[in-house]
Order: C-alpha cells, then structure tokens, then sequence
C-alpha cells in the first residue's frame, strides 16, 4: 500500500511538470540603438553614391543625424526607432527614409520628390 502511494505521487508531479503548456516565447531583441557612423551606399537612378552618415542621442531626448554622400551633405529630421527599424526625413531633399537594421548593418529604402533610392549601411569600427 505505501509503494502504491509513493508511485501515485510520483505520477503527480511527473504529470504536473509535463502539463506546463507551452515553451515561453524567445526574449527580444535588445533596443536598436542607431547611434554612431555608418558607411552608407546610395543607388539611384543608375547611379551609385558613397558617404557617411551620423545619427546621435538617444532615445529619452531624441536623435539628430546628417548625411554627407558624394553629391553633398543633409541634416536628418524626425529620426524614430520602431523596433529593428528607424525611420526619418531628409528635408533637403524631399525625401523620407526607412532603414531595416540586422545587427551592425542596414537596408533601406528613400523615397522622395527626385523618385527612389536603395539605401544600404555597415556600422564603422569602433561607433
């Protein structure tokens, strides 16, 4: 009768362990910081264009940035993280951009008043 009762509540916990539900959803990722310099490269209209562009801040006070490629430079505006995404203006020229982030590189696309552009980023060493 006493191994019966042992075996009865070894069943118990065996089939409470079991009976958990699903396994817990994978973390997320950590916040997308955006800030530093990243080598950037514009295709547009048959034409690419290299340069640097600049984002700083933070999340709490907001981000600032610039662009400067082979045919100039530009200040960002409106710059916002939405999730593994940042999305801003670049006044100057008309155009709103969106940026894909994976680890220390991007893509992206520009749209504006001049039509489309591919846009595509690696972090520089060290930013």
């Amino acid at each position: 009768m006493r191994t019966r009762a042992l075996s009865a509540s070894l069943l118990v916990l065996v089939l409470a362990a079991c009976g958990g539900g699903p396994p817990p959803e994978p973390p997320a990722p950590p916040p997308l910081d955006p800030t530093g310099l990243w080598d950037v490269m514009v295709e547009a209209q048959g034409m690419s264009l290299t340069g640097v562009m600049e984002i700083s801040g933070d999340a709490d006070a907001g981000y600032t940035g610039s662009i400067d490629t082979d045919m100039g430079g530009a200040a960002l505006s409106d710059i916002e993280v939405l999730g593994q995404e940042v999305v801003f203006v670049i006044p100057d020229a008309g155009a709103e951009v969106r940026l894909v982030f994976e680890g220390d590189e991007f893509t992206g696309g520009i749209s504006g008043a001049m039509g489309d552009a591919f846009i595509t980023g690696m972090r520089r060493d060290g930013s």
